[in-house]
C-alpha cells in the first residue's frame, strides 16, 4: 500500500479545518435520469460546490457542438467541474477497440480543458476470462500509460477500481501497483467508499494511503448483505448503511486530504424520485457524516 508521509497526527482543530477545505461534489449518476441542463442548477440549489460529469452525458453534448453552452451554464451557476467519469472499460480490449477509445479519451481531455477540469476517471473492464494478476496489472498499466500520452500532462487520470468479483482491477493494492508501474505524477487513484467496502478494505487503515495519489473520493453507503452479492443498486445515502464512513472520514483527515468528496449513488430507485429532494438529502448526508 502507498505509504503516506510521516508525522500524520493532527489536532482536532486542524481536522475541522481540513473538512472545511474539502468541497462537496455531486456526481451526475446520483440523479442519472435528470438531463444535464437540469442537473447543474439542482446541484447549485442543493448547496454543492462542484459537479462530476459522466462520459455518457458529455459525449452527446460534444457531438451536438453544445460544449460552449454547457460551459456557460456551469459558470452561471458558479460550480466547479471536478471530473469527467470515463473512459470506461479501457483495459483488456482489442487493439482496434483501444484505438477508438483513445480517440474518445482525447476528445474528453479537450472538453475537460474547456470546462476548466483537470481529471478524467478511467474505469477498468470486467474480467471475462481467467488471467494471471500480474498480466492484468501489466496490461492495465500499459493501457493507462497510453491514455496519459494522448491526454497530455495537464490532465490527470484517476484510476477507479471496482470492488466486484468480476472486475479486472478489484482492490486497492492492485490499483496501487498499477499506478506505481505507470509512475507519472498525473496518474493516481479515485477512491470509492462502496468499492473499498466490497473489496474488504479496512477503513481504519485509510491513513496509510499516500494523499498525493488520491485525486478524488467518491462517497456512498451500502445496504447490509453478503458483499459478494452487493451491486451498485444497493448504494444508499451516507450514514444510512453499514459502511464505517466516520472512520473513513477520520482517515482522510489524517492524510490531509483536502479535495472533493463526491456523492455517487447509482441507485435506480433514487432516479425515480424527485431529483431536487435526492440532491438535497445527499448534500445534508455529507454534512452529517463528514462535516463537509
Amino acid at each position: 500500500m502507498l505509504q503516506s508521509k510521516p508525522d500524520r497526527e493532527i489536532s482536532p482543530p486542524t481536522i475541522a479545518k481540513l473538512r472545511k477545505s474539502m468541497k462537496a461534489c455531486l456526481n451526475q449518476d446520483t440523479i442519472r435520469t435528470t438531463t444535464t441542463d437540469h442537473f447543474i442548477p439542482i446541484a447549485k440549489s442543493a448547496g454543492f460546490q462542484a459537479i462530476e460529469l459522466t462520459i455518457d452525458k458529455v459525449e452527446p453534448i460534444l457531438a451536438s457542438n453544445s460544449l460552449k453552452t454547457l460551459v456557460t451554464v456551469i459558470q452561471q451557476n458558479e460550480l466547479e467541474v471536478a471530473s469527467i467519469n470515463g473512459p470506461e472499460n479501457f483495459n483488456l480490449i482489442s487493439q482496434q477497440q483501444f484505438s477508438q477509445l483513445k480517440e474518445r479519451t482525447r476528445k474528453l481531455a479537450e472538453a475537460s480543458r474547456e470546462l476548466n477540469c483537470a481529471l478524467l476517471v478511467p474505469v477498468p473492464s470486467p474480467l471475462t476470462k481467467e488471467m494471471p494478476r500480474d498480466e492484468i496489472r501489466a496490461q492495465t498499466a500499459n493501457s493507462l500509460t497510453q491514455l496519459a500520452d494522448c491526454c497530455g500532462d495537464d490532465i490527470n487520470l484517476g484510476l477507479e477500481f471496482l470492488g466486484g468479483s468480476d472486475c479486472s482491477v478489484k482492490d486497492l493494492d492492485s490499483a496501487i501497483q498499477i499506478i506505481k508501474t505507470v509512475d507519472r505524477s498525473n496518474v493516481g487513484l479515485v477512491l470509492d467508499s462502496f468499492h473499498l467496502y466490497l473489496s474488504g478494505f479496512r477503513f481504519s487503515e485509510s491513513e496509510l494511503i499516500d494523499p498525493d495519489k488520491v485525486f478524488m473520493v467518491h462517497v456512498n453507503d451500502s445496504e447490509p448483505g453478503d458483499r459478494a452479492s452487493l451491486r451498485d443498486c444497493n448504494r444508499v445515502f451516507p450514514g444510512r448503511g453499514v459502511i464505517d464512513l466516520k472512520q473513513f472520514g477520520k482517515g482522510l483527515a489524517k492524510i490531509r486530504y483536502d479535495g472533493y468528496l463526491s456523492l455517487e449513488l447509482l441507485r435506480p430507485s433514487y432516479w425515480e424520485e424527485d431529483p431536487e429532494r435526492i440532491a438535497k438529502t445527499g448534500r445534508e448526508s455529507l454534512r452529517e457524516v463528514f462535516g463537509v
